[in-house]
């Protein structure tokens, strides 16, 4: 973590000579990469407690930096205006960068929290959609990633396996096995019709094809939770009689009624109608209050977009019944849509009609790596256009063939490799060289912060400029027909390259082939 690294270094520094804005020291990347290799804003910051022109106070910081021993021969600062600039020796970016991925300076923090991630949740009255898929994608990535960075979580997929839906499921499939018509508010897709000639229960069939393509795309999960067990274990009556003992339930028009409002929420939500049936939300409530029994102390949930209102009853909810919950412990990946496009045209979906593409068609057409990639190289926040024809491209214009083909030329010029290693000799860094280094230096910074932001897009974006840097490093930077200590100092980019890429792409699930 050379960000992690370089503030606490810095802020040592900063102890030892007495330098004011030790709490101010924030590492950034400069906008023009000649200025160097990172900077802090720290004389603007400053200027309002000092009463000194910013260019003066980073000036003056710059001059005490460089006479400590510690960054001599390996660190020098800069002014520029109020910024001071930080710009690595060839020979210490050398070093740090030998083993980027399993030094000291890798470690990452650990964590006491005990992380459920709760993804996907289909229903499983049908197969799974690209939408569907979306979601598992990103979850267990954040899920790989929360564990590569010392986090403590399980992963759970809640089924919704009770209510008046699962009802209309069965009638459906019952219906075509008594060669009757499907009610009209039933389930018209193909798929009914699939189920009917089997011997096997359709939910259970379902729920196993659903498994089967999550398998497909390498997603899996700790638990499976059935809604069903909520009903039975009378956990959704304890969960709402809790909230009554707490004073956070009444009843109003014959219905039972959450005060949620005292907790943010925009009105009062109903968790028992006047007929005495249960909401959806009060069972989600229950489904909820298992996971604070369970001992988890942060909760993370993955909704799409449809769901963005759901978000602030459910977070009530929690509030209401953890003691020691606050809204920072509960946190919410709300995503957008999935449109499948195929030579430039929206490909449509639908559950009810049968007009519907499944994520294992999907994953048939193109792959299990560029599924995955596709749906995560967007931050969850965006719509994402997934087009079928651009991911089956072998070309640069393919964003994970264009990484794993990075991976496979690194492979290609190890294989050519023979005999024993030329002898390093004094380093010196071409600027391609120095640019991939400096880049692969960055990897678990990236990594934590896209942990920490439940962001791996932020990885897979890493890995696309990763691989444009080392694509760059291997026209600029002739690696087979150099000798010598060049030759040496060359592939041991090319080890270390090929080192970082694959760590990338197995934290996002993707495979990194050794050719193509």
């Amino acid at each position: 973590m050379i960000r992690l690294y370089l503030k606490q270094a810095l802020e040592a520094a900063f102890d030892d000579l007495d330098l004011p804005g030790k709490s101010l020291i924030a590492i950034e990347l400069p906008k023009n990469k000649a200025h160097g290799d990172f900077a802090m804003n720290i004389g603007f910051r400053l200027a309002p407690e000092l009463k000194d022109p910013p260019p003066k106070i980073s000036a003056d910081i710059c001059h005490s930096l460089n006479s400590v021993d510690a960054f001599k021969n390996r660190i020098v600062f800069s002014p520029a205006a109020g910024f001071v600039n930080i710009k690595f020796s060839d020979s210490f970016i050398w070093e740090l960068a030998q083993k980027p991925v399993s030094s000291d300076l890798a470690e990452f923090p650990s964590s006491d929290d005990k992380i459920l991630l709760e993804y996907v949740s289909a229903n499983p009255t049908g197969p799974l959609h690209i939408g569907h898929g979306r979601w598992a994608v990103l979850g267990s990535a954040i899920a790989r990633l929360l564990k590569e960075t010392n986090h403590h979580i399980d992963t759970e997929f809640y089924i919704n396996d009770a209510g008046n839906q699962i009802k209309v499921f069965y009638d459906s499939v019952s219906a075509l096995k008594v060669g009757e018509s499907i009610p009209e508010n039933g389930y018209h897709g193909s798929y009914v019709k699939d189920l009917a000639v089997l011997d096997t229960d359709p939910l259970d069939e379902n729920i196993r094809q659903q498994k089967q393509a999550l398998d497909r795309i390498s997603v899996s999960f700790d638990a499976w939770f059935s809604e069903k067990t909520l009903h039975a274990s009378g956990e959704v009556v304890t969960a709402i009689e809790v909230l009554k003992k707490k004073g956070f339930v009444f009843e109003e028009s014959g219905a039972i009624w959450f005060r949620s409002t005292d907790f943010g929420d925009d009105k009062d939500r109903v968790l028992i109608k006047a007929d005495g049936a249960y909401t959806y939300f009060a069972v989600d409530v229950a489904y909820h209050f298992t996971k604070i029994q369970r001992g988890y102390t942060r909760l993370i949930n993955i909704f799409g977009a449809d769901h963005h209102g759901y978000v602030a009853r459910i977070r009530a909810a929690v509030l209401a019944l953890a003691i020691d919950f606050d809204k920072s412990d509960f946190n919410f990946v709300i995503g957008q849509l999935v449109s499948l496009m195929r030579d430039g045209e929206n490909v449509r979906m639908s559950k009810r009609t049968g007009d519907m593409i499944s994520l294992e068609e999907v994953i048939d057409e193109i792959g299990s790596d560029a599924v995955r990639f596709f749906l995560i190289q967007k931050g969850a926040d965006s719509h994402v256009e997934f087009d079928l024809d651009l991911a089956k491209k072998q070309s640069s214009d393919n964003p994970v063939f264009y990484i794993q083909y990075a991976h496979a030329r690194l492979c290609s010029i190890l294989r050519k490799v023979e005999g024993e290693a030329p002898k390093m000799g004094t380093i010196h860094l071409e600027k391609a060289e120095r640019e991939l280094l400096l880049s692969l230096l960055s990897v678990r910074d990236v990594v934590w912060e896209s942990a920490k932001s439940l962001s791996p897009h932020r990885l897979a974006q890493y890995l696309m400029g990763l691989a444009r840097s080392f694509h760059h490093f291997y026209e600029s930077c002739p690696i087979l027909k150099s000798e010598g200590p060049v030759l040496a100092q060359r592939l041991q980019i090319v080890i270390v390259s090929k080192e970082v890429l694959s760590y990338g792409l197995s934290l996002l699930g993707i495979s990194a082939p050794e050719s193509m």
